[in-house]
Protein backbone atom coordinates (compact mmCIF):
# COMPACT_ATOMS: atom_id res chain seq x y z
CA UNK A 1 0.00 0.00 0.00
CA UNK A 2 1.47 3.45 -0.96
CA UNK A 3 2.28 5.84 1.97
CA UNK A 4 -0.59 7.93 3.76
CA UNK A 5 0.29 11.94 4.65
CA UNK A 6 2.34 12.16 7.50
CA UNK A 7 0.38 12.46 10.82
CA UNK A 8 0.11 16.02 11.77
CA UNK A 9 -0.42 15.74 15.37
CA UNK A 10 -1.81 13.68 17.98
CA UNK A 11 -5.06 11.41 16.90
CA UNK A 12 -7.86 12.57 19.24
CA UNK A 13 -10.34 9.71 19.53
CA UNK A 14 -14.07 10.68 20.38
CA UNK A 15 -16.63 7.58 22.02
CA UNK A 16 -19.95 9.29 21.23
CA UNK A 17 -21.80 6.38 22.26
CA UNK A 18 -25.35 6.49 20.44
CA UNK A 19 -25.89 9.31 18.71
CA UNK A 20 -28.36 10.93 15.88
CA UNK A 21 -26.43 10.55 12.39
CA UNK A 22 -27.21 14.78 11.77
CA UNK A 23 -25.75 15.38 14.95
CA UNK A 24 -22.96 13.46 14.14
CA UNK A 25 -21.76 14.32 10.65
CA UNK A 26 -22.09 18.28 11.80
CA UNK A 27 -19.38 17.54 14.57
CA UNK A 28 -17.26 15.86 11.44
CA UNK A 29 -17.95 19.26 9.21
CA UNK A 30 -16.52 21.29 12.32
CA UNK A 31 -14.00 19.09 13.16
CA UNK A 32 -13.15 19.12 9.90
CA UNK A 33 -13.03 22.92 9.10
CA UNK A 34 -10.55 23.44 12.14
CA UNK A 35 -8.16 21.21 11.07
CA UNK A 36 -8.02 22.89 7.84
CA UNK A 37 -7.38 26.07 9.86
CA UNK A 38 -4.73 24.65 12.11
CA UNK A 39 -7.00 25.58 15.11
CA UNK A 40 -8.06 21.91 15.85
CA UNK A 41 -5.96 17.98 15.82
CA UNK A 42 -7.15 14.77 13.73
CA UNK A 43 -9.95 13.36 14.86
CA UNK A 44 -11.87 10.35 14.80
CA UNK A 45 -15.25 9.84 16.13
CA UNK A 46 -16.97 6.33 16.55
CA UNK A 47 -20.36 6.14 17.01
CA UNK A 48 -23.46 4.11 17.18
CA UNK A 49 -26.43 5.44 15.20
CA UNK A 50 -30.51 5.08 16.02
CA UNK A 51 -31.99 3.51 12.75
CA UNK A 52 -30.80 5.74 10.00
CA UNK A 53 -31.21 5.41 5.99
CA UNK A 54 -28.54 7.67 4.60
CA UNK A 55 -28.34 9.08 1.28
CA UNK A 56 -24.99 9.64 -0.84
CA UNK A 57 -24.63 11.83 -3.42
CA UNK A 58 -25.60 8.60 -5.72
CA UNK A 59 -28.38 7.88 -4.43
CA UNK A 60 -32.01 7.04 -5.53
CA UNK A 61 -34.92 7.75 -3.33
CA UNK A 62 -36.35 4.81 -5.29
CA UNK A 63 -33.65 2.49 -3.42
CA UNK A 64 -35.68 2.90 -0.23
CA UNK A 65 -38.27 0.28 -0.03
CA UNK A 66 -40.35 1.18 3.22
CA UNK A 67 -43.33 3.49 2.99
CA UNK A 68 -42.97 6.53 5.16
CA UNK A 69 -45.36 4.49 7.72
CA UNK A 70 -43.26 1.78 7.46
CA UNK A 71 -39.86 4.18 8.56
CA UNK A 72 -42.22 6.01 10.95
CA UNK A 73 -42.74 3.08 13.23
CA UNK A 74 -39.27 1.43 13.20
CA UNK A 75 -38.11 5.38 14.38
CA UNK A 76 -36.14 4.92 11.17
CA UNK A 77 -34.65 8.58 10.19
CA UNK A 78 -33.64 9.45 6.67
CA UNK A 79 -30.55 11.62 5.88
CA UNK A 80 -28.70 13.21 3.12
CA UNK A 81 -24.63 13.08 3.56
CA UNK A 82 -21.83 14.31 1.51
CA UNK A 83 -20.33 10.97 0.95
CA UNK A 84 -20.76 9.11 -2.13
CA UNK A 85 -22.36 6.27 -2.35
CA UNK A 86 -25.88 5.37 -2.46
CA UNK A 87 -28.34 4.57 0.80
CA UNK A 88 -26.70 3.11 3.38
CA UNK A 89 -28.30 1.78 6.79
CA UNK A 90 -26.83 3.21 10.08
CA UNK A 91 -28.42 0.86 13.00
CA UNK A 92 -27.53 -0.15 16.71
CA UNK A 93 -25.63 -3.15 16.70
CA UNK A 94 -22.82 -1.32 13.86
CA UNK A 95 -19.97 0.26 15.01
CA UNK A 96 -18.83 3.52 12.93
CA UNK A 97 -15.72 4.86 12.37
CA UNK A 98 -15.30 8.73 10.99
CA UNK A 99 -11.63 9.31 10.68
CA UNK A 100 -11.68 13.21 10.04
CA UNK A 101 -7.60 13.59 8.71
CA UNK A 102 -5.53 14.84 6.30
CA UNK A 103 -5.44 12.42 2.95
CA UNK A 104 -4.54 14.89 0.38
CA UNK A 105 -4.51 12.71 -2.57
CA UNK A 106 -4.21 9.56 -1.51
CA UNK A 107 -7.76 8.73 -1.23
CA UNK A 108 -7.89 5.35 -2.37
CA UNK A 109 -5.02 4.75 0.25
CA UNK A 110 -7.21 5.87 3.15
CA UNK A 111 -10.20 3.77 2.29
CA UNK A 112 -7.95 1.03 2.22
CA UNK A 113 -6.55 2.10 5.49
CA UNK A 114 -10.32 1.92 7.06
CA UNK A 115 -11.20 -1.28 5.48
CA UNK A 116 -7.78 -2.95 6.47
CA UNK A 117 -8.58 -1.84 10.44
CA UNK A 118 -12.18 -3.58 9.95
CA UNK A 119 -10.62 -6.30 8.57
CA UNK A 120 -8.39 -6.77 11.92
CA UNK A 121 -11.14 -5.81 14.12
CA UNK A 122 -13.49 -8.68 12.60
CA UNK A 123 -10.71 -11.24 12.74
CA UNK A 124 -10.30 -10.65 16.16
CA UNK A 125 -13.76 -11.47 16.60
CA UNK A 126 -13.30 -14.24 14.81
CA UNK A 127 -14.75 -13.35 11.53
CA UNK A 128 -12.47 -14.66 9.34
CA UNK A 129 -12.12 -14.25 5.17
CA UNK A 130 -13.69 -10.61 4.83
CA UNK A 131 -12.00 -8.90 1.39
CA UNK A 132 -12.31 -5.64 0.51
CA UNK A 133 -13.65 -4.38 -2.70
CA UNK A 134 -12.90 -1.17 -4.01
CA UNK A 135 -16.12 -0.99 -6.98
CA UNK A 136 -18.28 -1.84 -4.21
CA UNK A 137 -16.21 -0.01 -1.08
CA UNK A 138 -16.78 -1.69 2.07
CA UNK A 139 -15.50 -5.30 3.38
CA UNK A 140 -16.92 -8.46 1.92
CA UNK A 141 -17.86 -12.34 1.98
CA UNK A 142 -18.04 -14.11 -1.03
CA UNK A 143 -21.64 -11.81 -1.90
CA UNK A 144 -22.23 -10.80 2.01
CA UNK A 145 -21.19 -7.88 2.84
CA UNK A 146 -20.07 -6.68 6.20
CA UNK A 147 -18.84 -3.62 6.54
CA UNK A 148 -19.46 -0.56 4.15
CA UNK A 149 -17.67 2.64 3.24
CA UNK A 150 -18.46 6.09 2.26
CA UNK A 151 -16.45 9.19 1.93
CA UNK A 152 -16.01 12.97 1.34
CA UNK A 153 -12.69 14.69 0.80
CA UNK A 154 -12.70 18.90 1.20
CA UNK A 155 -9.21 20.42 0.89
CA UNK A 156 -7.57 17.04 1.22
CA UNK A 157 -9.70 15.94 4.64
CA UNK A 158 -11.75 13.35 4.83
CA UNK A 159 -14.90 12.61 6.44
CA UNK A 160 -17.93 10.14 7.08
CA UNK A 161 -16.27 6.72 6.95
CA UNK A 162 -16.64 2.89 7.67
CA UNK A 163 -20.00 0.93 9.07
CA UNK A 164 -19.08 -2.30 10.33
CA UNK A 165 -22.50 -4.63 11.63
CA UNK A 166 -21.25 -6.62 14.57
CA UNK A 167 -24.51 -6.91 15.57
CA UNK A 168 -27.77 -5.35 13.97
CA UNK A 169 -31.13 -6.67 13.75
CA UNK A 170 -31.50 -8.50 10.12
CA UNK A 171 -34.58 -7.03 9.58
CA UNK A 172 -33.55 -3.31 9.32
CA UNK A 173 -31.80 -4.18 6.32
CA UNK A 174 -34.88 -5.23 4.46
CA UNK A 175 -35.74 -1.22 4.19
CA UNK A 176 -33.39 -0.11 1.43
CA UNK A 177 -31.57 -1.40 -1.40
CA UNK A 178 -28.22 -1.35 -0.14
CA UNK A 179 -25.34 -0.03 -2.06
CA UNK A 180 -27.47 0.11 -5.17
CA UNK A 181 -27.19 -3.54 -5.38
CA UNK A 182 -30.20 -5.26 -5.73
CA UNK A 183 -30.62 -8.77 -3.90
CA UNK A 184 -27.46 -8.12 -2.16
CA UNK A 185 -26.97 -9.80 1.31
CA UNK A 186 -25.78 -7.83 3.84
CA UNK A 187 -24.60 -9.45 7.42
CA UNK A 188 -23.02 -9.12 10.54
CA UNK A 189 -20.88 -10.21 12.68
CA UNK A 190 -23.10 -12.16 15.12
CA UNK A 191 -24.92 -13.74 12.03
CA UNK A 192 -21.71 -15.10 11.38
CA UNK A 193 -21.39 -16.75 14.82
CA UNK A 194 -18.80 -14.57 16.27
CA UNK A 195 -18.00 -16.51 19.17
CA UNK A 196 -17.84 -13.75 21.71
CA UNK A 197 -18.69 -9.97 20.60
CA UNK A 198 -17.81 -7.08 22.71
CA UNK A 199 -19.28 -3.80 23.96
CA UNK A 200 -19.99 -1.60 21.17
CA UNK A 201 -17.84 0.69 23.40
CA UNK A 202 -15.15 -1.67 23.76
CA UNK A 203 -15.00 -2.33 20.03
CA UNK A 204 -14.83 1.32 19.32
CA UNK A 205 -12.05 1.38 21.56
CA UNK A 206 -10.37 -1.19 19.39
CA UNK A 207 -10.91 0.21 16.70
CA UNK A 208 -9.00 3.48 17.31
CA UNK A 209 -6.21 1.72 18.55
CA UNK A 210 -5.70 -0.27 15.60
CA UNK A 211 -6.83 2.96 12.97
CA UNK A 212 -3.63 5.08 14.84
CA UNK A 213 -0.96 2.08 14.62
CA UNK A 214 -1.94 1.22 11.06
CA UNK A 215 -1.58 5.15 10.31
CA UNK A 216 1.23 5.77 12.77
CA UNK A 217 -0.97 8.37 15.15
CA UNK A 218 -0.02 8.66 18.44
CA UNK A 219 -3.24 8.05 20.26
CA UNK A 220 -5.17 10.49 22.90
CA UNK A 221 -8.99 10.19 23.93
CA UNK A 222 -10.75 13.07 23.76
CA UNK A 223 -14.51 13.88 26.07
CA UNK A 224 -15.22 11.08 28.21
CA UNK A 225 -12.05 9.07 27.89
CA UNK A 226 -11.60 5.59 26.33
CA UNK A 227 -14.31 3.80 26.30
CA UNK A 228 -15.38 0.16 27.55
Amino acid sequence: MASTPEPAGPLVAVWLGRQPFAETLGRQLAARDALAAGEGPPTLFLVEHPPTLTLGRRASRADILWSDEELEAASMAVCETPRGGQVTLHAPGQLVAYPVVHVGRRIRDHIVTIAEVARLLLAELGVEGPEFRMDHPGLWLGERKIASIGIHVSRGITVQGIAINLDVEPTLFASLVSCGLPGVEVTSAAKLGAPALPSMAEAARRYAELFAELRGFELSWGEGGAPG
